[in-house]
Order: C-alpha cells, then structure tokens, then sequence
C-alpha cells in the first residue's frame, strides 16, 4: 500500500496575481501585438488582469508567458532598452555548469549579463558574512514597470537555488521603488524575505555560507528547467523560520539516507524538543511537520524529474511512495502538473 498523499501545500499560492502578470504584458500591449488573441487562447480576458484579489492559475500564466515569448521573440518580453534574444537563459545556464560552486557560478553570471549592456549593470559584493547581488538601472535606458525588476532578481535567486538544489534563504531584499499593486507577490516570489522600498538600488542578500554549495545539475536537467521555464519562479515555496528551516534540512537528510518520511519524534528529538513542543514551535512560525514534509518530497522529485535517466517509478520511491500513481497524485496536487507534464515541459504549439 502505498502512503497517503495530502493536500498540505496546495493553497492560493499555485496561482500568480493577475496583477503581477498584469504588469509582465506591458510590453505587449505597447508594441501592439495581439494580446486579446493570446488570452484567448489560455482562456483569459482583460478584465482578469485587473482585478486586485484575482490570482490566475499557474498553467494559464505559465502558458500565457510562453505564448508571448512566441510571438515577440523577446524573453524580457519588450520591457528592457533591448530585446533579450530567444536562447539567451539557455546559454547563460549551460556556461554555468563547470563552475563547480555556487560562488563562482554567481561571479560568472554576472559577467555574462554585463556583456549586453541591456538596462541593468549586475555587479556582486561580499562582506560582513553575506554576499548581496545588485541590480542597478542603466541611466536612460528603458525599463518599463516594476515587474521586469521583480522578474530579473527572482529569476537570478530561483535558478541559483536550483543550481546547487538548496534553498536560498534570503536575509532582505531591496528594491529602489514604492510598493506596487502587486506587493503581496512579494512575499511568495522572494520566500518570505523582507523586502524594503525606495531603496538606492535594487539587491538581494544571503548568508556566504551558500556560497561553497556544489553545482548539482547537468545539460539535461537544464534542458529540462528551460522546458518548463518560467514555471520555476512560480511554484509556491514556504521557507518558514529558523527552526522550520532546520527540521527541513533533517527531513531532507532522512529522505537521502533512507528513502522514508521520518517520524516526527525522531526529529523532535535529534532537537531536543519534546514532539508537542516541536509542533507547538512550528505552529508559531506558520506552518507544521507534515506540511514541512510535504515540501521536501517535491523537491525531491523536482531535482529528479530533471534528470531522464530517472524513471517516475524511482522517483517515487525517492520521496518515500511504494506505489507510482500515490506519487502521481500527490505531486499533481503539489504543483498542478503530473510529473510527466512537468518533465515534458508545457509545450505550446507555434501561432
């Protein structure tokens, strides 16, 4: 029999703000192509977009983003002095696999983006224990809303992270305009890192400890992350406080060392906490032990289902399911897709 899947982590979060999406088909609309058309065909209307509590879901707004990189030819989707060429992230993703760490895989990535010279200027200072990666306007280049910012830094955390399969934990985030309408986002794009407003320049700060983590992927799970991109920068991620971030880190340990959902006593005590005071602590930062493990589990089978050689049916028993298809379930609720679709990628078929 295999174990019972849960609905834990499936909340409001599987889904994006219209107007955080909103904001991403500026662009669009100036260079007059046909935006009534492309929310058709993902079953969209404008006035979805402009609707303060609407959140559309995340395989509508993932196929909306790839049915306008289509047909503008732009991954910046008209929002920067230039257009960011089809292929661009793919390149800068495969030069970065030989670094070997995370340190020099960021120092390499911003020499790479330095080279187009295209309405940011990236540049990487460590002190005081912690790195901070700067996003600053080139003056009187075009950058038109706050959203091509937002996309640049969550795009930069969210792929570093994957590189060396880890989450990064943000100590702030700096950003060098007023709150947007979409501020919310904030909270889900950045993992609950606080975020200050009309700051000097746009950046993101962590520990440097993250800075020796090893370089975990290959060409094909980067051909995978491409596939599905920008589905990555959407998934709803919980980081929790400090001790939710420490029983996720035993969780995980379990899950490599024996494939099983470890026990909450077990945790429990390897903390020295008493079981009820572990839930009563987890409770406290918002969260608890089965949601925790939960999250573990898929991202477990995110890192594998990057790799091909891995089938589904090891993939399950990589994060503790006997059976395929409770697997199957389990991950669908996760993350709205089966784990063959999300392999596969969304692929859209050519206007």
């Amino acid at each position: 029999m295999g174990l019972s899947f849960d609905k834990s982590i499936k909340t409001a979060k599987n889904s994006v703000s219209a107007l955080y999406v909103n904001q991403a088909l500026e662009g669009i609309r100036q260079e007059n192509y046909n935006l009534e058309d492309l929310l058709y065909q993902c079953h969209l209307t404008e006035e979805d977009l402009y609707r303060k509590e609407q959140r559309i879901e995340i395989d509508k707004a993932v196929k909306l983003y790839k049915l306008c990189y289509q047909v503008t030819q732009d991954e910046s989707l008209c929002q920067l002095e230039h257009p960011t060429q089809l292929g661009h992230f793919r390149i800068l993703a495969l030069s970065l696999l030989n670094t070997r760490t995370l340190g020099k895989a960021l120092r390499r990535m911003t020499e790479f983006n330095n080279l187009f010279h295209n309405s940011f200027h990236f540049s990487i200072n460590t002190s005081h224990g912690q790195t901070t990666y700067s996003v600053e306007r080139i003056p009187g280049h075009k950058i038109l809303t706050t959203h091509a910012i937002d996309g640049v830094l969550s795009l930069a955390h969210r792929f570093l992270g994957w590189l060396c399969n880890d989450r990064i934990i943000l100590n702030q985030v700096s950003l060098d305009f007023s709150p947007p309408d979409y501020k919310n986002e904030h909270k889900h794009l950045y993992y609950g890192a606080p975020v200050l407003y009309n700051q000097p320049i746009n950046s993101f700060s962590f520990d440097n400890s993250y800075l020796d983590h090893r370089i975990m992927q290959n060409e094909a799970s980067v051909e995978s992350y491409i596939r599905r991109s920008p589905l990555d920068l959407h998934l709803p991620i919980d980081v929790g406080g400090a001790l939710t971030q420490s029983v996720r880190l035993l969780t995980k340990k379990a899950f490599t060392q024996q494939k099983l959902p470890p026990e909450l006593d077990d945790i429990a005590s390897h903390l020295n906490y008493k079981s009820h005071t572990l839930r009563r602590r987890l409770s406290e930062e918002g969260t608890n032990f089965h949601t925790i493990q939960s999250q573990v589990r898929r991202d477990i089978a995110i890192h594998h289902l990057g790799h091909p050689e891995t089938s589904i049916e090891e993939i399950a028993l990589h994060t503790g399911y006997s059976e395929p298809s409770a697997f199957i379930r389990a991950f669908k609720n996760w993350t709205g897709f089966t784990p063959l679709q999300f392999r596969k990628g969304m692929i859209v078929d050519e206007p």
